[in-house]
């Protein structure tokens, strides 16, 4: 019998999990350390550090932008904001006060790189000084989330407010005071919880507890109109919030979403939504990331159940399917790639044999976008390393209806050149299931197994660092054994 591999829905029940109307596509109750192909699964790569990347303290937030061709990445920590090279990390601005629940967010504008964390002034780094940052204008508010829409720099949560938006004069964001000739103003909303995120573009999205408004420019005397385009629906954990392009991920009151301005669309629902409200401490939510990975078309969000969290939700939006991986961060951010010569990495590592990421990786290479993370001992890097360890688990299924089956062999349909098989079997759904497993493979890439149950469960585990590149399912060979 053919196994093809399907969708991970651990939300669905173990027996005949999201099996399709063929009878041999059956969904996955464990897809981990991969991320979803057409056809298949690939390995997700594991965390390489980047050269003198020890923050040394725990990061609270990131990001990067260009100016000029020249590439910038930006760390902070509850005190600090720092620009990163090869070189390490250079402070640019001391004396702040961030917490992990408002954390810090950077926003570029123009030729400048603009940080706020709801506590200090907004801060603004100049390229052509680039020693440090300074107070954007005195009168611009203090603020938690921070966008670019249509020229303005819009504040949300602004001034302490979690209702209100705050918006700059048009191309000038050092300017916030209305009246005159500016176009600076604010807006409180009537309702709707409080503001959770602010996307920008053409038009403004603002995001609440439980609901969404879009930002309409109007040039007249209110410049901005707000119109509720979600009822009901919000972000309710600020740091689920994500952009690529002009859809918008993040996790509601009704699980996770995508919005694209226009539609919104259920993505969890009866896939993911129940097993991550199961694995989610809510006393954890601060220590969530979330981020877009462009090169792999993933969102990926950490699972807030530990601190630092130490597993991840995996969403290919392109195939608009789950997996996981054993991601341990305390923080993802989209960055842009930053240049390193060969010279450089021979200084750093000593010996190019040495070092722990790929002389190809996008990480080395400038201006690229990429997302950056550091790992549970504060440290920066990517995920290019080699191959995460993987697993494959499918539901019980009766390979022959009503009958025990005697299963012989199992091949796997990937290019590992080694895993562990496992059988799992079990006479009755309320039964203890017993797993056996199998690492003896034959030249044609078959494992020879003993198993006899009226319900099995195929599990594939391909080690760490192995060179592999899918996994599409595998073959069972079974006969009748008799009525259990």
């Amino acid at each position: 019998m053919r196994i093809i591999a399907g969708t991970y829905t651990p939300d669905q029940p173990p027996y005949l999990n999201a099996q399709d109307d063929r009878g041999t596509v059956y969904g996955l109750l464990t897809a981990d350390g991969c991320y979803k192909i057409r056809n298949g699964y690939a390995p997700f790569p594991q965390f390489a550090s980047l050269p003198n990347g020890s923050l040394g303290s725990a990061p609270i937030g990131g990001g990067a932008y260009r100016y000029t061709a020249l590439p910038y990445v930006f760390v902070g920590n509850a005190t600090n904001i720092y620009t990163y090279t090869a070189s390490g990390f250079t402070s640019v601005q001391s004396g702040l006060t961030t917490t992990a629940a408002n954390g810090l967010r950077f926003c570029p504008y123009g030729a400048y790189m603009l940080a706020t964390n709801a506590s200090d002034p907004i801060k603004k780094f100049d390229p052509g000084s680039p020693s440090a940052m300074t107070t954007l204008a005195a009168a611009a508010p203090t603020a938690r989330y921070l966008a670019v829409v249509r020229g303005f720099v819009v504040a949300g949560y602004a001034g302490g407010s979690p209702l209100r938006v705050q918006w700059s004069d048009t191309g000038n964001p050092a300017t916030w005071t209305t009246g005159g000739s500016s176009q600076a103003g604010q807006y409180d909303m009537p309702g709707g919880g409080d503001i959770t995120g602010v996307v920008g573009g053409e038009y403004g999205l603002v995001f609440q507890e439980a609901r969404i408004l879009r930002m309409t420019y109007t040039g007249d005397t209110s410049i901005w109109q707000f119109d509720e385009i979600v009822s009901d629906i919000g972000c309710t954990i600020p740091k689920s919030l994500a952009t690529v392009g002009k859809i918008s991920f993040f996790w509601s009151n009704r699980g996770f979403m995508a919005f694209d301005g226009a539609t919104l669309e259920p993505i969890g629902t009866e896939k993911v939504d129940r097993t991550f409200q199961t694995l989610m401490d809510r006393n954890y939510t601060d220590n969530i990331s979330a981020v877009i990975d462009p090169a792999r078309s993933l969102y990926i969000i950490t699972i807030p159940s530990a601190s630092p969290p130490t597993s991840a939700l995996i969403y290919n939006y392109v195939e608009k399917q789950w997996t996981t991986a054993p991601i341990a961060s305390p923080l993802m951010f989209s960055a842009l790639s930053l240049s390193i010569s060969l010279e450089s990495l021979d200084a750093i590592y000593g010996n190019l044999d040495a070092m722990t990421v790929s002389v190809d990786s996008t990480a080395l290479r400038g201006g690229f976008p990429a997302m950056m993370l550091f790992d549970s001992s504060n440290v920066l890097g990517s995920l290019s390393g080699p191959n995460m360890a993987a697993t494959f688990k499918d539901g019980l299924k009766e390979l022959i209806p009503g009958r025990r089956a005697r299963m012989t062999e199992i091949r796997p349909f990937t290019d590992a050149p080694a895993a562990t098989v496992s059988i799992s079997g079990a006479n009755t759904l309320s039964g203890t299931a017993t797993e056996t497993n199998y690492t003896g493979r034959t030249s044609a890439g078959v494992y020879k197994v003993r198993e006899n149950w009226n319900l099995s469960q195929t599990k594939v585990a391909i080690a760490a660092g192995t060179a592999w590149t899918y996994f599409l399912g595998y073959d069972a060979t079974a006969v009748g054994g008799g009525r259990p």
